[in-house]
């Protein structure tokens, strides 16, 4: 089946080309249903092709007949509709119409409507030409009708204020239906209004006066109410209430037989409705624009916030580093000074013990030594017959030079290793160090607070040798005749001083 009417169309448009149209009259006689009237159209158009449009009505409606029994009619209505457009353009005004309401017979009635939203146009564009104005009032509010329910539901569907406008001019018309509201209340109502200089409440009075008026069929009040509020409404823009007024307007005039004035209102509000539609498009590209503006600041300042952010985490990990490198190097240094502080403690440890190990020495034999030479040079003195007193006296100092000798040794020895320092503490041992100097000289004063007690072997022995030390640069070097010693300790530090009144050095 389906090869043959491929068939079927490549002969149809074969012929069509020949201008052999009765060739294709024969062929239909031997086709099915189906074939047939898809033939008869193919004939209409040929001859619609020739501008023989009154043969091309004639086969369309053989067709029509013909694809009526198999359902498929619809398939005429794109012909008929361009046989409509092409009688209009012979200015055969009757026939245009006649093809297009076989148009609005044909057509689908589901699916797009654009197609039949023309058709109603243009029917009453021919209308109109025709003067009948009555007719062509009643196919552009068909037309107007569908353009104005396929508009809403897309506003709906977008969910866009005109949506609300509607439901809220229909609310309007359903209030002054329900509302008991009088002639009187509204005119009061306007006159308050007016002298508030209240425009939109003057503009919804003056419709709902008008509708009133209407429905009492007061149609020359109800006119004069419209059309006030139509004046109200273009000035301060209210294009909803300007579409609601005009359809008013047009339904009165409808009402009152003016048919051609009607009409002439009815393409107002296709104009209004068409206005409002591109201010509202342009709303939609200006919103659209906004809202890429703002896409493009939101990109920006998320961007911004990211190069933020990446800098506080390169800010935030450079000072880590920084800490880490200072902690290291605190403790690197601390490490250092401890280890300082072992090392000196060992050296101070290690001199203290040398110290005493020469002290011990010097005690236990030197010292002993010249202890047992002086009393053997003693007992020999007694012994001993000395010719002159100058041979005894003689003798003697050389025993005095033993004991002399005796006592530097014990001296030494105690200095080396002050054996009273770890008993009875360091202002003792000073105490003791200060009394055997040869004070004839220098005048000592020495003051101490906290070190009655031994608390800290390496500190106490410290501090001693750098009394000592300084002590004897004073006796040696200062030529001082005046020393003073303070040495205090207490929770936080301790501290010694030394002032002389001898000459300094450079």
């Amino acid at each position: 089946m389906k090869y043959l009417l491929s068939l079927l169309f490549f002969l149809t448009i074969s012929l069509c080309r020949g201008q052999d149209i009765d060739s294709l009259k024969k062929v239909v006689s031997g086709t099915n249903t189906k074939a047939s009237g898809l033939l008869l159209k193919d004939i209409g158009t040929a001859y619609k092709h020739r501008r023989m449009f009154d043969s091309a009505l004639v086969y369309y409606d053989k067709a029509a007949e013909v694809l009526i029994q198999i359902k498929k009619q619809d398939t005429l209505a794109d012909s008929y509709a361009a046989l409509a457009r092409g009688y209009a353009g012979l200015k055969n005004y009757d026939k245009a119409i006649i093809c297009y309401n076989k148009f609005l017979v044909y057509a689908p009635q589901t699916g797009e409507r654009r197609q039949l939203m023309a058709a109603l146009k243009q029917l009453g564009l021919l209308y109109e030409i025709k003067k009948n104005y009555r007719e062509a009032l009643s196919y552009f509010r068909q037309y107007f009708d569908i353009n104005d329910s396929l508009e809403f539901v897309k506003k709906i569907q977008d969910n866009t204020p005109e949506a609300y406008s509607h439901n809220f001019m229909a609310n309007v018309m359903g209030n002054i239906n329900e509302k008991a509201e009088t002639v009187e209340d509204i005119l009061k109502t306007i006159e308050t209004k007016r002298a508030l200089n209240d425009t939109l409440a003057l503009t919804i009075n003056y419709f709902n006066l008008g509708v009133l008026y209407k429905i009492k069929q007061m149609y020359t009040p109800a006119l004069d109410a419209l059309q006030q509020c139509l004046w109200y409404a273009t000035k301060i823009h209210y294009t909803d209430m300007r579409i609601s007024a005009v359809t008013e307007i047009t339904d009165l005039y409808e009402q009152t037989g003016d048919h051609k004035k009607s009409l002439a209102y009815l393409k107002k509000r296709i104009a209004l409705n068409a206005l409002r539609n591109t201010g509202t498009a342009a709303s939609i590209g200006e919103l659209q624009t906004k809202y890429e503006i703002i896409q493009r600041e939101d990109r920006l300042l998320q961007q911004q916030f990211e190069i933020t952010k990446r800098n506080y985490w390169m800010t935030g990990i450079a000072v880590i580093i920084v800490l880490m490198l200072a902690i290291g190097f605190i403790y690197y240094k601390q490490t250092r000074l401890k280890q300082r502080n072992i090392a000196m403690q060992a050296i101070i440890t290690t001199e203290e013990s040398e110290r005493r190990r020469i002290a011990q020495d010097l005690h236990d034999s030197v010292s002993q030594t010249m202890s047992a030479a002086k009393m053997n040079l003693t007992v020999i003195a007694d012994e001993l017959p000395f010719a002159n007193n100058e041979q005894r006296a003689r003798f003697q100092r050389a025993i005095s030079m033993v004991d002399d000798g005796f006592r530097e040794v014990r001296t030494i020895s105690h200095n080396m290793a002050p054996w009273a320092l770890h008993e009875t503490g360091l202002a003792k041992v000073v105490t003791q160090f200060l009394g055997n100097i040869e004070q004839k000289t220098i005048s000592i004063n020495f003051f101490s607070k906290g070190f009655d007690e031994h608390f800290d072997d390496t500190i106490e022995i410290i501090l001693y040798r750098v009394l000592q030390e300084s002590v004897n640069n004073v006796m040696k070097h200062a030529q001082a005749s005046r020393l003073d010693i303070s040495l205090m300790r207490d929770e936080q530090a301790i501290s010694l001083t030394i002032e002389d009144n001898g000459k300094g050095f450079d």
